[in-house]
């Protein structure tokens, strides 16, 4: 998770430079979370795979504006040129006092599998274009045909409220007209695409006078804007569509379905606009308009799952490696479905992961559906006020501030004791060293009814079968000369990039329920650990 604040205490103090430092491709989306504040800059995101949320939308505001009369490029606050990319919970603001030649908005929507919620967008005119806009190349429009979903956004502008090419769907959205007035849609569907915008249970709002806004223009053969299930009120026009002539021909491609508020009456729409049956409407889906090859589904949420611990857990550089934290390895074994964010931490307690605010900016990304795996207890037993916590007593207290916060969204909490230390005793016999940590995380998942991952006794088990020679394969034991530890290195607490793929199917194993009467044996059937190892296996050898 990538963090912007303008106050300096983030990554960054601007969105764009957090944008610029996403270089490598990423199975899951890389967070980027803006602190609340005015961003005054032009944001393009022509990077995959990236979520940016928003800390509070009315009060996490991007804006700008060119600022100039004789632009002839198309412009925008926010541009979004990448490929799955999500954008949620912000506001933002084209603002220009001078007219300009360009197609300016306040979002540029041009990448494919593009998604907005919850999100204020506003401009004097065009608040959003979907693809790119009229001016670019003929090769950059192209390149741009795509998918975009708005959920629960709230749209302002005027003349052309919604324009574009691609194929977008509006749900829940709410759309002002300002006073000025003007058509809500302006798009030009491409020659033989199926579907272009889809506005459905959508409410439209204006500050115009009565009739002064109209749905779009039905000008063009191809031009396809639906309106399904939309609430409008007497600042639409009576008509709904117009046209550019009373020689238009009907298209068949614009029109409304069950519109209801007080501008509802069908009749008095222009007969160029279509009045879709009830089997017609119900070809209408988000499946059906956006699935597209490969069954694309932005209405159903990936579900995420967001790891909290310490450095047994975290990610780690390649100038790190071959140490690897076990967390680190959940997203090469989990399907595509299922998204990871390890937001563990080296060094950190269950007290100072709360302290140094990750566990807030972990709540501000949650969703229902999604999971909190907490693990802690290594740092938790050091005698430092600014993280040690004691067993029985402050221990549990915070870890139940992170289930509380997990429920309040919606989201699991999971319980994950620690893992084992590789300490065997004089007779060769594994010893336990969290002391009282594990049975005490243990009490507490039967006392608020949280699923627990007994990770401590499962690994002790795993360790203990290997015994001392063979179990030091699995932590992070590396001969001297190796390039990141020269020296060598003989840690019995951290592991090897071996033993953090283990560690990773033995927790996804457990958590499936996936055991014997004993209790800890596991299957590593669906997991793909047995390939992981062995290619990690005939790359050290």
């Amino acid at each position: 998770m990538i963090i912007v604040s303008r106050d300096g205490s983030g990554d960054f103090t601007t969105i764009q430079e957090a944008i610029h430092s996403v270089t490598t491709t990423h199975r899951s989306p890389v967070i980027i979370l803006v602190r609340m504040n005015e961003y005054k800059e032009q944001v393009v995101v022509d990077r995959d795979n990236i979520r940016i949320v928003g800390e509070a939308r009315d009060r996490t505001i991007i804006t700008w504006g060119n600022g100039t009369e004789t632009a002839q490029r198309a412009d925008g606050t926010f541009v979004v040129t990448g490929r799955n990319v999500e954008v949620e919970n912000l506001t933002v603001r084209f603002e220009s006092s001078e007219k300009t030649m360009a197609q300016t908005a306040a979002v540029i929507a041009a990448g494919d599998r593009g998604v907005w919620r919850n999100c204020r967008l506003e401009a004097p005119e065009t608040a959003v274009i979907c693809g790119c806009p009229e001016s670019a190349s003929e090769q950059a429009q192209m390149q741009a045909e795509g998918r975009v979903y708005f959920e629960d956004c709230t749209i302002q502008g005027s003349r052309q409220l919604v324009s574009g090419s691609s194929r977008a769907w509006f749900e829940g959205c709410t759309l002002q007209m300002l006073s000025g007035g003007g058509d809500y849609t302006a798009f030009r569907t491409p020659h033989g695409q199926a579907y272009g915008a889809v506005f459905h249970r959508c409410t439209l709002k204006g500050e115009c006078g009565d009739g002064e806004a109209f749905l779009g223009e039905l000008g063009e053969a191809d031009a396809q804007a639906v309106f399904l299930d939309c609430e409008m009120d007497g600042h639409v026009a009576p008509s709904g569509f117009r046209v550019q002539s009373e020689d238009a021909y009907p298209t068949e491609k614009s029109g409304e379905y069950r519109t209801h508020g007080e501008r509802s009456d069908l009749s008095e729409r222009i007969f160029q606009e279509k009045r879709l049956s009830d089997d017609e409407a119900s070809v209408y889906s988000v499946a059906e308009v956006l699935g597209g090859c490969d069954g694309w589904h932005p209405d159903r949420r990936v579900p995420t799952w967001y790891l909290c611990g310490d450095s047994t857990m975290a990610n780690y550089p390649e100038t790190a490696s071959p140490m690897t934290g076990w967390g680190q390895m959940l997203q090469p074994l989990l399907k595509e479905t299922i998204y990871v964010e390890n937001c563990a931490i080296c060094g950190r307690s269950s007290k100072s992961f709360i302290a140094e605010k990750w566990l807030g900016y972990i709540e501000l990304c949650l969703h229902a559906g999604d999971k909190v795996i907490i693990s802690f207890s290594h740092n938790d037993e050091k005698k430092d006020p600014l993280r040690y916590t004691s067993p029985y007593g402050t221990f549990p207290e915070y870890l139940s501030l992170y289930i509380d916060a997990a429920r309040a969204h919606g989201a699991e909490p999971i319980l994950a004791t620690p893992i084992a230390r590789r300490h065997f005793d004089s007779e060769g016999r594994l010893l336990a060293t969290h002391g009282d940590y594990p049975e005490a995380m243990r009490n507490l998942a039967k006392v608020r009814g949280v699923r627990l991952v007994d990770m401590e006794k499962g690994t002790m088990q795993i360790v203990s079968q290997l015994g001392d020679q063979e179990s030091r394969t699995l932590y992070c034991h590396v001969p001297a000369g190796h390039p990141n530890y020269p020296d060598g290195a003989q840690d019995n607490s951290h592991l090897h990039r071996r033993g953090a793929i283990r560690y990773a199917a033995l927790f996804l194993s457990l958590l499936k329920g996936e055991t014997t009467t004993d209790g800890l044996q596991f299957s590593e059937a669906g997991n793909d650990l047995t390939g992981l190892i062995a290619k990690e296996d005939s790359i050290l050898r």
